[in-house]
């Protein structure tokens, strides 16, 4: 890791905040590059972002923008943006004054600047409105704009979709995820929302606890979760608790081959799969291996954007597909079904804590 390679450095970084810790944090974010942090509530997400903008003060590391170290700097000398999750905007001002306010900070009257970042994000027609009268998704345009107005050398976003209903949340994911391609700046995005994280983040820091659980591209860490707790905030569903014979996992009828490695670990292991992987029924005919098996279809539920079908059996488990193919594979509660359960979708840790 370089300073030439990474823009953004962040090294045995720790902050605390009554009795909880964050850390010590190491990231590294290129110019360019979008890293979204991915954890439940509490896990320290935002204290980490308050940390490198400055509003909190690190009792131990170091962060460094471009070689520039930012630890003994206040806020308004980081060149830092900062989106709310809550927009923040200053309610007695216009939208055109919000997004120009850091410039005026400046002494700068750059009106192109202003009109330029109103037409970038489709609120030209906002520029004399209260923030006040505005939609949570026009308030977060309108956030972002601000923060981008004094070009700063690293975005930080604060959940900014988290407020908004999901059609809007969905849209303005677009546009984010868009934006921040584009910018050629670091940024670092904080979501609870896996499918957020993965959109967004070219790559993905699973925070837990105040701690880095996992940190890899948005494909790798989706694929190659680290943990059962790191799996769970994935999208991966826990099968069941099983055991480990050799290179076979047994697991209530299952008795299936497994590449996971755990140093020759001999106790009970928890497995978890992806229930999107799972083939049902004419798409699972052709296999006759080992991850093959007959199951009751106990429930269908034809829910979207997937509908969940649940499985009966040992193990029980539920499979996501999408709601036309319900029809297509004829499936309704009380039939049998052919299953295959792909390897790959299949993953085994140690129990948490053991």
């Amino acid at each position: 890791m370089t300073l030439a390679d990474d823009a953004l450095l962040v090294q045995g970084v720790t902050t605390r905040a009554g009795s909880f810790e964050l850390g010590p944090i190491d990231l590294d974010v290129a110019s360019g590059r979008v890293l979204s942090i991915l954890g439940p509530s509490g896990a320290g997400k935002t204290m980490l972002l308050e940390t490198i903008a400055g509003f909190r003060a690190a009792v131990a590391g170091s962060i460094r923008l471009f070689g520039r170290e930012l630890g003994q700097l206040p806020p308004e000398s980081r060149a830092v943006g900062f989106v709310f999750q809550d927009a923040a905007l200053f309610p007695h001002l216009s939208v055109r004054k919000n997004v120009g306010f850091a410039l005026r900070a400046r002494g700068e009257r750059s009106h192109e600047r202003v009109d330029e970042l109103l037409g970038r994000f489709a609120i030209t027609h906002l520029a004399e409105r209260s923030p006040r009268s505005l939609s949570g998704g026009e308030r977060q345009r309108v956030a972002l704009a601000r923060a981008l107005a004094a070009r700063p050398e690293l975005l930080l976003l604060d959940e900014p979709l988290s407020a908004l209903d999901r059609p809007t949340r969905d849209d303005l994911r677009t546009v984010l995820q868009e934006l921040l391609c584009g910018l050629g700046i670091p940024a670092i995005h904080v979501t609870h929302d896996r499918d957020e994280a993965l959109e967004i983040g070219d790559q993905v820091a699973v925070v837990v606890a105040g701690q880095v659980r996992q940190m890899a591209s948005s494909d790798e860490i989706v694929a190659k979760p680290e943990d059962d707790t790191c799996a769970r905030l994935l999208g991966w569903s826990e099968l069941g608790v099983g055991s480990l014979d050799r290179d076979i996992l047994v697991l209530g009828d299952l008795a299936v081959p497994t590449s996971d490695s755990l140093d020759r670990w001999n106790g009970p292991v928890s497995v978890f799969y992806r229930p999107e992987a799972v083939l049902l029924g004419a798409d699972a005919v052709g296999s006759r291996g080992p991850t093959h098996f007959r199951a009751t279809v106990d429930r269908v539920l034809p829910t979207t954007p997937l509908a969940r079908v649940t499985l009966g059996g040992r193990p029980a488990l539920t499979v996501l597909l999408l709601p036309r193919d319900l029809g297509r594979l004829g499936l309704r509660a009380g039939i049998t079904v052919d299953v295959e359960l792909p390897p790959d979708s299949l993953r085994v840790f140690r129990p948490t804590g053991a």
